[in-house]
């Protein structure tokens, strides 16, 4: 408990900062220049762990073990031998939108992060494209640029942490070695008929080369390794009513994977392997009520070169609104379907609570269950405290 009131303590000067700002910001007078914001302050501590039936700590490649990997894009890894931390997770983002006309607008999105090893700097440029309609009430809209893959329901907000009720979406489900394009993509908004029902459709394309990924290289590989991801499309098609939201979602691309070892050939794992990737999301808010349930299924198979990499995974959570407090329980899991056998499944419980306009504080414990059948030790079994204060502005 004192780590909390600690972390609370450290809360406190952020949050008289961006209450302040709980709106867009003007920049040029007119409008057509505004910044808007968001932040994540997150900390989180491995309380026990245990691999392989013994709580005898381990390594697993740079970690000491009890750990907990809550980021799979930014290898965001808590060890229960540092304590509780604040700088695997947290960061602070800002996005600037120009109007040039009612019609034609530029964005771009950018995230200082307290891990971001992917490209050794920070800020990163997270997104940065340009959208255009051919008219102001036109239901067609077309951006080219760096955007986000739209892999899952969460994607475009995923950093955003105010928009969802966890600290962080269930990692069983999120993340991904590429998690961005440079392309375009077309969407279709319409309202359908005199319902209440909306429905949005959407088609992307691009491609995306990571010349040092942190998924790859931190996680798995230990040496320098880039991944890209070419010839990527995919579509997506959303429906909601203000109470019930479903969306389905396909993509495929080809995928190359080089480990670069020091003194050595590069190693390329995959190259040019055809690669599809399918989800299906559906979410309620009914009363008091808050429903999220996903479904994901990754393949990547080629019988000639022996390739036979296939996930799946899903989540569903469920809570309940009672004043500015949202409790919510959720089960997360992800498995290969091949030998040898990775797979984790969580159990977790997070408490939400809406204290100010625009700012939500959140106090999660997640029970991690390292059900993986590889010959070593993985990341193992992990109870993991996790309290975050999130806002926009």
């Amino acid at each position: 408990m004192k780590k909390i009131a600690s972390l609370l303590t450290l809360m406190l000067p952020l949050l008289l900062l961006f209450s302040a700002f709980a709106q867009a910001i003007d920049l040029d007078g007119s409008g057509s220049f505004t910044a808007t914001g968001f932040y994540n302050l997150t900390g989180a501590e491995v309380v026990n762990g245990s691999a392989q039936g013994s709580s005898t700590p381990w390594m697993y490649q740079q970690w000491h073990c009890p750990c907990s990997i809550q980021n799979w894009e930014y290898a965001g890894v808590y060890e229960k031998s540092k304590g509780f931390r604040l700088d695997q997770e947290s960061l602070f983002g800002l996005q600037l939108r120009k109007e040039f006309t009612p019609t034609l607008s530029v964005t771009g999105q950018f995230v200082m992060r307290a891990q971001n090893p992917n490209n050794g700097s920070s800020p990163s440029v997270d997104w940065l494209y340009a959208s255009w309609s051919p008219a102001p009430d036109s239901p067609f809209t077309f951006q080219v640029g760096r955007l986000r893959i739209p892999l899952y329901y969460y994607s475009d907000y995923l950093y955003i942490g105010y928009s969802y009720p966890w600290v962080r979406p269930p990692p069983d489900v999120y993340g991904w070695p590429i998690y961005e394009y440079d392309g375009g993509n077309a969407s279709y908004h319409i309202q359908l008929g005199k319902s209440a029902w909306t429905m949005n459709a959407s088609v992307w394309t691009g491609n995306f080369k990571q010349t040092y990924d942190a998924y790859d290289t931190l996680i798995y590989d230990t040496n320098p390794t880039t991944e890209s991801w070419k010839k990527m499309w995919g579509s997506y098609v959303s429906m909601t009513n203000g109470t019930f939201d479903v969306r389905a979602m396909a993509m495929e691309y080809r995928d190359t994977t080089t480990i670069n070892n020091p003194g050595a050939p590069a190693t390329t794992v995959v190259s040019n392997q055809f690669t599809r990737i399918e989800g299906l999301s559906a979410n309620m808010d009914y009363q008091n009520w808050v429903v999220r349930g996903e479904i994901d299924r990754y393949q990547q198979q080629s019988t000639a070169l022996g390739i036979n990499n296939v996930y799946k995974y899903n989540l569903l959570g469920v809570g309940y609104k009672v004043g500015d407090f949202t409790p919510m329980l959720t089960h997360s899991q992800y498995t290969t379907v091949a030998q040898p056998i990775e797979a984790q499944k969580t159990n977790s419980i997070v408490v939400r609570w809406d204290f100010r306009p625009n700012t939500a504080l959140k106090v999660q414990y997640d029970v991690n269950i390292d059900e993986s059948q590889y010959p070593y030790k993985f990341f193992g079994n992990s109870h993991l405290l996790s309290v975050s204060l999130q806002g926009i502005f």
